[in-house]
């Protein structure tokens, strides 16, 4: 089974980046992203935090939902993730950080109390894939959230990549108290930032990130204490990474929908060229140590930008992902670049059932 679909449509003033998707404890599917205003670019002059619900599995949405949006303000979008040992919905997002008890109907705001990590700025889930519960070996039931920092803001532009390459470094944000207290990692991979995260069965956590060094290849780092320190280990040359680097998703699927089988599922726009297209699924059966199995989701020449994936309660992979309003062709202009779409698919598309 594979499906392809717009989900949230690019209209005037109105241009959408920056994908989060969780599964509501009622196994209703959240689609979060950002909404930038008269401009797609980073540095638009105002931005909107927005949500869209489905409530069977990723096949039909709900109406767009303005969760953070103030005429002149900009909310970036960050991280979601879902604690279930209470249900929470838990987002880290620009104009305070937000949580839902109803899984995702209404939003209160959420304030944890952050411990920084020493010699760095806090911690920022901007870009990022969502965030992941631990579900193996010690600190099972820790969330933990990817997570960017600066080493020093001093003359610091985030538009500048020789700056993001010196300054910027990956870590990862933890909490043991569902959510009221966060923790900081040590920061690591210099370079880097937009990671992603998933445990590995024996309950190690690996972490995939996005790199700004131009060699094609993305950077990884492995925790063998469940997040508080992380080591780095060597690049993946395997996943292509473009000249500067592109957010991507990586998921663990559910071992109990696969048998007990270890799967992770890895999206990013598999091309080392000008433009990000042609977007891909790799899969590791391994944790993440090698990926022998590739599966095309968009063809070279169809934009395939940011993305998120999820697994909805039957089963189904649900991948998010930037792209033009009919979800092909490269944009040439701000008229045609940021839509959502997702793309719904099983194990068989894949190839690894």
């Amino acid at each position: 089974m594979f499906h392809r679909q717009i989900i949230i449509a690019q209209k005037n003033h109105a241009f959408y980046h920056v994908p989060s998707l969780v599964v509501a404890p009622d196994g209703s599917v959240l689609a979060f992203c950002e909404e930038r205003w008269r401009s797609p670019c980073d540095d638009t002059g105002e931005c909107h935090i927005v949500m869209k619900k489905s409530r069977d599995h990723g096949q039909t949405w709900g109406d767009l939902v303005h969760l953070r949006r103030k005429p002149g303000a900009k909310y970036h979008m960050g991280s979601a993730v879902v604690d279930p040992h209470d249900g929470r919905v838990l987002l880290m997002c620009g104009g305070g950080w937000l949580q839902s008890a109803d899984h995702g109907d209404t939003w209160q705001d959420w304030s944890p109390v952050v411990h920084d990590v020493a010699g760095a700025e806090r911690g920022a889930t901007h870009g990022s894939a969502p965030g992941m519960v631990k579900g193996y070996g010690a600190h099972r039931g820790r969330i933990l959230w990817p997570a960017r920092t600066i080493v020093s803001t001093d003359g610091y532009n985030d538009l500048s990549i020789p700056d993001r390459r010196q300054k910027c470094y990956s870590m990862v944000l933890y909490s043991d108290d569902h959510g009221a207290t966060i923790r900081s990692s040590n920061y690591f991979l210099q370079g880097t930032g937009e990671a992603c995260l998933a445990e590995r069965m024996n309950g190690d956590l690996y972490v995939n990130a996005r790199a700004y060094w131009g060699d094609h290849q993305r950077k990884t780092a492995v925790s063998h204490d469940g997040g508080a320190r992380f080591m780095e280990t060597p690049p993946d040359s395997r996943l292509r990474e473009m000249d500067q680097g592109c957010n991507a998703s990586l998921l663990r699927y559910p071992p109990a929908l696969c048998g007990g089988r270890d799967i992770l599922l890895f999206a990013n726009p598999d091309t080392t060229g000008e433009y990000r297209e042609h977007g891909v699924v790799h899969a590791s059966l391994d944790g993440g140590r090698t990926w022998p199995v590739k599966k095309e989701v968009t063809p070279w020449g169809a934009w395939f930008d940011y993305s998120a994936m999820t697994v909805g309660r039957d089963g189904t992979v649900l991948l998010m992902y930037k792209t033009t309003p009919g979800m092909a062709g490269i944009p040439s202009s701000a008229d045609g670049c940021c839509s959502m779409a997702l793309a719904r698919f099983d194990l068989d598309w894949i190839g690894i059932m």
